[in-house]
């Protein structure tokens, strides 16, 4: 081993170059591969020497400047095929001519850490650090697995410029993948990556139907759980939609209070303060038509409360009967062909009490990786993400990735990375800190 501690290579003592104004800008190590090796070109070849060709390899820096190895690469010409070979030279990427070392370490870098702070620790160019980091994203994302949920959540959010699918593990508060579009082509492609589908119990989604569609394909067995808040807001729509046909026949007195109103509205009854309660009531007492309406909406939100499938149905029959009664079922009907529509769906809440609540969460916290993440794009943002929180690198290699023990080898092509997915807000956090 010689004092580079690169096998398979002689190494000389090393040149250090100087500006003009005596500034060390660069570090020159000669170095010769100890073994002639060469590329394979026929079966009986007979290898002549034709020259030599000067290569370099930017190394691991051991001074404050870039390192680079000057290798004198022997040429050859076989006299059998006449092809032109030159020496191997190990322990180097050629795609990038830099040491295999320095790459594992860019690697982890680049992943463990904003772009610009492994610039400054290697002493190289961003663009190299980007060419490494995205080279070895796509290798490992390649491999990359995650294990199928028994509750499976499923939503679509803007990030960095495009609507994008985003799924999520309801029970363990996880996400597990962001994916480039929404369409169901783009979940399609996505779950190729899901092992054990048949772990796969509960589908949860809002009323998107496509997704239904998707679910009743890839998931036969599951029980398809359409959203509770999502059913909630279509009926705070119908009312809203009252409202405002309601507003401007209002005393004057009413109708300039209603514009600070308008989030009040949309609570429920059990939700508000005392104070809230008193100016919906005081409104209120000024139209039957709208009190009726505030009526049938909030008792909309009581059938939730049944105890099972049963007396919810039973529940919301009531609830028709008395919608009617009000002399408003024109106003109500979307809201009664919707619920017709996805009957099945919005009842089996009944049997698994599961919501998207955590895919609301997850959403919010998307809003906040989009505004913290401005500027950076989508592949880079999922990538590391992935590679970062998804428990793919072990976390001592982020540590002591300086290590020739911890490098990393390059995976067999069959390997499989199985991840389960992470907790947004440790991306989110590590975003606003700058060192994500």
């Amino acid at each position: 081993m010689n004092w580079l501690r690169l096998p398979d290579f002689d190494a000389s003592d090393p040149e250090l170059v100087h500006d003009a104004a005596g500034n060390l800008v660069e570090v020159l190590v000669p170095v010769r591969p100890i073994k002639e090796m060469y590329p394979f070109c026929c079966l009986a070849p007979k290898r002549v020497k034709n020259g030599t060709k000067k290569v370099r390899y930017r190394d691991r820096r051991i001074e404050p400047a870039p390192t680079w190895l000057v290798v004198q690469r022997q040429r050859v010409t076989c006299k059998t095929c006449d092809a032109t070979l030159y020496q191997e030279v190990p322990h180097v990427d050629d795609d990038h001519y830099i040491t295999e070392r320095l790459r594992d370490d860019l690697r982890l870098s680049a992943v463990n850490r904003p772009f610009r702070d492994a610039v400054r620790m290697h002493a190289v160019e961003e663009t190299l650090v980007k060419r490494v980091f995205r080279k070895f994203a796509d290798e490992q994302l390649l491999k990359y697995r995650f294990k199928a949920p028994r509750v499976l959540g499923i939503d679509e959010n803007g990030l960095l410029g495009d609507m994008r699918g985003v799924i999520v593990d309801v029970e363990a508060a996880k996400l597990l993948d962001i994916y480039p579009g929404r369409t169901q082509s783009d979940i399609r492609r996505g779950f190729d990556r899901m092992e054990d589908w048949e772990n796969v119990e509960v589908w949860c989604q809002d009323m998107a139907g496509p997704y239904k569609g998707l679910a009743q394909d890839l998931f036969p067995k599951a029980a398809i759980v359409v959203d509770k808040f999502h059913v909630l807001t279509k009926a705070n729509l119908r009312f809203m939609k009252i409202r405002l046909g309601v507003t401007p026949k209002l005393p004057l007195e009413m109708r300039k209070k209603m514009p600070g109103m308008v989030r009040v509205f949309d609570m429920h009854w059990e939700k508000m303060t005392k104070r809230q309660q008193d100016r919906v009531a005081e409104v209120l007492s000024h139209s039957k038509r709208l009190s009726d309406a505030w009526a049938i909406k909030e008792s909309f939100y009581y059938w939730y409360d049944a105890a099972d499938r049963a007396d919810a149905e039973s529940a919301y029959t009531q609830w028709v009967q008395f919608v009617k009664s009000k002399d408003q079922h024109e106003d109500w009907k979307p809201l009664m062909l919707m619920v017709q529509r996805w009957r099945k769906q919005i009842f089996n809440y009944f049997d698994h009490r599961f919501t998207s609540g955590v895919v609301e969460r997850m959403n919010r916290s998307i809003a906040d990786i989009n505004r913290a993440g401005n500027g950076m794009d989508f592949q880079t943002l999922r990538a590391k993400a992935i590679l970062r929180y998804g428990n793919l690198i072990p976390e001592e290699r982020f540590k002591l990735f300086f290590m020739d023990a911890f490098t990393m080898d390059d995976d067999d092509d069959d390997t499989v990375l199985v991840g389960s997915g992470f907790d947004p807000s440790t991306l989110i956090a590590d975003l606003e800190a700058g060192v994500f």
